[in-house]
This record gives C-alpha cells, structure tokens and sequence, in this order.
C-alpha cells in the first residue's frame, strides 16, 4: 500500500535523489527539513516505495483501463514475480533503515542511493538518465498543481 505524499513532498524528495546523483550534500542538508516535515530519511523510504510500485505497475502493463479481472490477474503475476518481491523487501528494508535514523543525512543519502540502484535494476539508467526520469517525475508533480 502507498504512502500518501504530497507535491511538495515528492518535490523534496526527487530534489534529495538528484543532490544525491550530484554527490551535493550540502543540498542534502537544506532538504532534511525542519519542524512539521517528514524526516528526509522517511520521505525518501516513502518516495522510493511509491516510485517502485509505479514502475512495476508500469512494467506490468496495468493501467486504470483495466477491467478488475485483468487487474487482479496482473497484480496475482506481480506478487508472485521474484523480481518485484524483491522491490518490496527493499522498500520495506528502506522504511526500517528510516526510522531507526531519525534526520541522519548520511542515512537519507544511503536511501537516495538504494532507490536509484533500484530505478537503475528496473530502467538500465546511468546517472545521466537517471537526472532525466527526475526531472520528467518533477515536471509530471508540477503540472499537477
């Protein structure tokens, strides 16, 4: 199940992911946030779980066209698939490491860095692609509002 994020959450977070491609930790720092806001750490646990659901949804062929007898197959070949039970374990892992890290930053950049690992086994994108889906992911938050 999805974590809710907000638009400014999924801002901060793909802001985290792209310091992290930079090796810009200062960046990191500014984005760990401040009272009433998620820890980085938790934000990006949230935003990779998020982030790889959509691609295995996407991998998949799913989409909200789908009757619920052909969702429901396609979620039974996800589920059963050792690929994508690894993406959970991951994201599951990611949500433990986070909360026992609080505001860490070297903790959100070891998070950052497993979720673009994770795009990267998905997509077969290199860092320089990787800036790209971001910005393509940014540019999707940002016409939404």
């Amino acid at each position: 199940m999805d974590i809710e994020l907000t638009n400014d959450e999924h801002l901060r977070a793909l802001a985290a992911l792209e310091a992290t491609v930079g090796n810009n930790d200062d960046a990191l720092a500014v984005l760990a946030g401040g009272a009433g806001e998620r820890p980085l750490p938790a934000l990006l646990a949230a935003y990779g779980q998020h982030t790889l659901h959509r691609i295995l949804i996407a991998a998949f062929g799913i989409d909200a066209t789908m009757d619920y007898d052909e969702t429901g197959r396609l979620v039974a070949e996800i589920n059963s698939d050792p690929m994508a039970r690894m993406a959970f374990a991951l994201t599951d892992a990611l949500h433990n490491q986070a909360a026992l890290a609080g505001d860490d930053p070297a903790t959100a950049k070891l998070v950052a860095r497993s979720i673009l690992l994770a795009i990267h086994a998905f997509t077969d994108a290199d860092n320089q692609d990787a800036l790209i889906l971001l910005r393509a992911l940014r540019n999707e938050v940002l016409r939404v509002d």
